[in-house]
């Protein structure tokens, strides 16, 4: 159990799971960290010396001797661990960054139990502390399992080195780092490993679920249960009360200790990370979450700022706002539109920090016709809290106004619209060609082009570029008029509704949403002329010659650069989230343990109720039509678009639940029982059990010497009815799970003790039971439809339900018929006054101002009724299965029991799980067995 127990924390030294970055400080820039082996050794060495007072020049040696064997120190794990912090950070893990400058002290080799895990190899653990103390592989699952129990809350055993049970059985003695404090020391803030080990906590478990650590499924049910809270501390006091640290951590290497458990299997323990100096640098920083580069006057502008803090305690800082104008350094205000929001809503104030939880805060405002400079700090003197590094505190930009432009507006019903515009501002673009020399001319074509570029392909959509053909024409001066083609889309701008990608949240629809876009212009043209160049020269005989020769060239002339830049809103309504719905009773009645009816009330689950509105492409003249490959629904190239908000069908759901005893214990026993009181010996009247027929024994209820059979018995019926509502006439899972809930709820308890074919003493659950006094221990067994088998395997639980008699199971379905046609008449009230843009649901205002009114939508699913009833028979031992108790079993009272486990419906996947846990019945049937005497004693009279 001492390796199991350690095994929960197996990657406690290696592995890091939470993403925290590693930080140094200003004096030890990288340049200046260890790079090899002996350099990583050497500054380990070094901090034991400065840190903790060790005089040796090598508190870490090269060896170290355990059970006369030498072990050598691992430097190829410190090797491995500097190759990668060679490597980019990008192809490293946010597990294996953090590992970066951190290293572990390991003596020996690889040893323990052999594991295959997620394909790899690996052992147990990768060789031992300085002090021998074993450490656990990188990586390594926790292939013992877990309790579910999180770290923070075993029963710890406070100061374990100076507990006489501690010490005595794990041979530990106190050390210098026991309760070490040390207000020195430079890197713990109150002198202590507090800090550190909350540290190696955090970044190992804090947050993380059970399936990280999972071996082979071992309590998979646990698997999405967190191993340990942030900085979570034992239930009394801190972590250094219980840790007995067996490897101080320093800057750059892991130390390492272990708490003690006093668990219900005795003393055990559990090994605790310590983090090394350099993952406990604390720092509050700010960053711009939220800039804009430019905007449009008078559009709201939002600036978004994130401050984070590596404090280990929560801090309160100081920030402060700075918004002006930088043409006249006027203060942006509230008159502007100045807002603050998120976790500072004020121009300057305080905003607490937790460690690795971010804040962000918020200023809003209208852009002003010029350029806004936007400051913003954070604990700017560095007092609040005490910090050295203050160069990520302060934050300044300049964002500029951008040319106004008047948008385009698109109405809340328009899914598009498509444009058409000149580029240039409407002026022509000329290039013009100019030949280099006066006797040169033209040997071809002007060639080349206008090269159009949509800048914002996101917002001009299929666009087109017209009367801009390539350039090859015999002309000195070219000249082009494009005119741009494009589709505004108003999926463009966050909203997509005809995708069901509506806009969140819901914007007012009286503002509209603004983008702008950009096209460009830039290009050249180029042709080709021809010269003549004459050479002269003196030829041998001293007379002039020369040669005339046709040469080329290319002349090329640009285009003006150009740049259209256009403005575009579109208003946005999808409709109204809540239109009130009825109310339903979420209850249950006779819920206690005492009583076997019990009548349960929910909510039915919803169903969605899909709607359409009508919404329009808009050709250049704004006109509706229908785009090449768009369906579109009606006459007028009307588009069914789906509403934002499905409305909400659901009933009150219920269900009625009785158990009783078909055949109780007492109705099972009343033969044999009888029989004992008459003192008949005739065999065949004792079927299930044998009673003593002993005078002085009639005294007790049920009687019973130890060694002859007594068989379980007894029968137990519940019935189900439920009433639920679905868009299927099929069985429903509701009642199908519900039944099987019930059914495994069911138990039958008795500790009486039996013997097995192999001649064990077991309990009814065929468990074997250990020896107290001259009998054995009586430790009850249960029998449960999940498990029905008893003493020697068999089957002594069995069900009778609709998978064994089809009579069992009844269901009555009755449809429950809407309209969805546009016809009022075929609609029923209930629906149509969920339906928006009427004024049955007082939203006719909706239709009037936003042009926005729900209609039903084709082809939703029917609605039914259903009603479903289930009779469940639980038999003990329908086959009267001979099962005898031992004999020795010491004399003494003994039950049997029939009862009803709670059901825990908030873990069922239906509409009733919000209720309570349907408590069971805490007695269905019972029984007192009086044991008295022996088979022996009859064979010996």
């Amino acid at each position: 159990m001492k390796k199991s127990i350690r095994i929960i924390l197996t990657v406690i030294m290696l592995c890091g799971i939470y993403p925290y970055q590693t930080i140094f400080s200003e004096e030890e820039p990288v340049s200046q960290l260890p790079k090899t082996v002996d350099e990583v050794i050497q500054k380990i060495n070094h901090d034991m010396r400065e840190l903790y007072g060790f005089k040796e020049s090598e508190y870490y040696k090269d060896h170290i001797m355990k059970n006369n064997q030498r072990l050598n120190l691992r430097k190829d794990l410190i090797r491995d661990r500097l190759n990668r912090a060679s490597q980019p950070s990008e192809k490293l893990e946010e597990k294996e960054k953090i590992k970066l400058h951190t290293y572990e002290i390991v003596y020996g080799e690889s040893h323990g139990r052999k594991l295959n895990h997620k394909g790899k190899e690996m052992m147990e653990y990768s060789g031992y502390s300085k002090d021998g103390h074993a450490i656990p592989t990188e990586d390594v699952p926790w292939f013992a399992g877990w309790s579910g129990t999180k770290i923070q809350n075993f029963p710890l055993i406070s100061n374990p080195w100076t507990d006489n049970r501690v010490t005595s059985k794990y041979k530990i003695s106190p050390n210098k780092f026991d309760a070490y404090k040390d207000p020195r020391n430079k890197y713990l803030p109150d002198g202590t490993f507090e800090a550190a080990i909350l540290q190696g906590l955090n970044t190992h478990y804090a947050g993380v679920p059970y399936k990280e650590f999972m071996y082979n499924n071992q309590n998979s049910t646990l698997a999405d249960k967190v191993v340990y809270d942030e900085n979570a501390k034992p239930k009394n006091g801190r972590w250094i009360d219980y840790v007995h640290v067996l490897q101080p951590p320093t800057e750059i290497s892991w130390g390492f200790g272990t708490v003690y458990i006093d668990s219900s299997i005795g003393i055990t323990y559990l090994d605790i990370p310590i983090a090394p100096f350099n993952l406990m640098r604390d720092d509050v920083s700010a960053q711009f979450e939220q800039l804009p580069v430019e905007a449009v006057p008078g559009e709201t502008v939002r600036i978004g700022v994130k401050v984070n803090s590596t404090f280990i305690d929560s801090v309160n800082s100081k920030y402060e706002w700075a918004i002006t104008r930088v043409s006249d350094g006027r203060k942006i205000t509230a008159a502007d539109g100045l807002k603050f929001s998120g976790h500072g809503t004020t121009e300057s104030g305080t905003v607490k920090l937790d460690r690795n939880q971010s804040r962000i805060l918020y200023a809003d405002f209208t852009m002003p016709d010029s350029e806004v400079r936007i400051q913003f700090n954070i604990n700017k003197d560095g007092k609040s809290p005490e910090e050295a590094d203050l160069s990520n505190n302060v934050l300044d930009s300049h964002p500029k106004a951008v040319k106004v432009v008047v948008p385009v507006g698109l109405g809340h019903d328009v899914l598009s619209k498509r444009e058409r515009f000149p580029l240039n501002q409407g002026n022509p673009n000329t290039a013009t060609l100019v030949l280099p020399r006066s006797d040169a001319w033209w040997t071809s074509n002007s060639t080349g082009e206008l090269n159009v570029t949509n800048d914002t392909p996101t917002l001009f959509r299929a666009h087109q570029v017209l009367n801009n053909p390539r350039v090859n024409e015999p002309s000195e001066t070219v000249t082009r008029s494009p005119i741009f083609l494009a589709t505004i889309k108003r999926e463009d701008f966050g909203d997509d509704p005809l995708n069901r990608k509506w806009m969140k949240p819901d914007p007012n629809p009286n503002t509209p949403i603004q983008r702008i876009g950009t096209v460009s212009q830039a290009g050249s043209v180029q042709r080709n002329y021809s010269y003549k160049e004459t050479t002269c020269w003196k030829n041998e005989k001293g007379n002039n010659e020369c040669r005339t020769e046709t040469k080329s060239g290319t002349a090329t002339a640009s285009f003006q650069d150009g740049l259209d830049k256009k403005a575009y809103q579109f208003y946005v309504y999808n409709g109204k989230k809540d239109i009130a719905k009825p109310s339903f009773q979420n209850k249950i009645d006779s819920n206690t343990p005492e009583s076997l009816k019990k009548d349960l009330f929910w909510e039915n689950e919803s169903y969605t109720y899909n709607v359409i509105r009508w919404m329009y492409h808009l050709d250049e003249e704004g006109k509706p039509y229908q785009p090449d490959g768009v369906k579109v629904d009606a006459p007028d190239f009307g588009v069914a678009v789906p509403g934002q908000y499905p409305r909400v069908f659901t009933q009150q759901a219920s269900a009625n639940l009785a158990w009783k005893q078909e055949k109780s214990m007492a109705q099972e026993y009343a033969t044999a029982r009888d029989a004992a009181k008459d003192r008949k010996n005739n065999k065949s009247l004792y079927d299930k059990a044998v009673f003593p027929t002993d005078r002085d024994l009639q005294k007790y209820a049920y009687p019973i010497k130890s060694g002859y059979y007594f068989n379980p018995a007894g029968s137990y019926t519940f019935t189900v009815k439920t009433v639920t509502f679905k868009q299927s006439e099929a069985d429903t899972a509701d009642h199908r799970d519900l039944v099987q809930a019930l059914i495994n709820s069911f138990r039958y308890e008795t500790n009486l003790i039996y013997i097995n074919a192999k001649k064990e003493a077991v309990n009814i659950k065929n468990e074997g039971l250990a020896r107290q006094g001259g009998g054995f221990k009586a430790v009850p067994g249960i029998l449960k439809a999940e498990d029905p088998k008893g003493v020697n395997g068999a089957v002594l639980l069995e069900v009778k339900d609709r998978k064994s008699d089809s009579k069992r199971y009844t269901k009555v379905v009755e449809p429950i018929y809407y309209s969805q046609d546009q016809d009022e008449s075929k609609t029923h009230v209930f629906w149509k006054k969920v339906l928006e843009g009427y004024s049955e649901s007082s939203s006719a205002g909706s239709h009037a101002a936003y042009k926005y009114r729900e209609f039903v939508k084709n082809g939703e699913p029917k609605m039914y009724k259903i009603t479903e009833t289930t009779e469940v028979t639980i038999q003990i031992n329908p086959g009267n299965i001979p099962v005898y108790t031992h004999a020795s079993m010491p004399n003494g009272k003994y039950y049997v029991r029939a009862w009803v486990d709670k059901a825990e419906l908030s873990k069922m996947p239906h509409a009733y799980n919000k209720l309570p846990a349907l408590q069971g019945v805490h007695v269905l049937d019972q029984i007192e067995v009086t044991v008295a005497g022996s088979m022996f004693d009859d064979l010996n009279n």
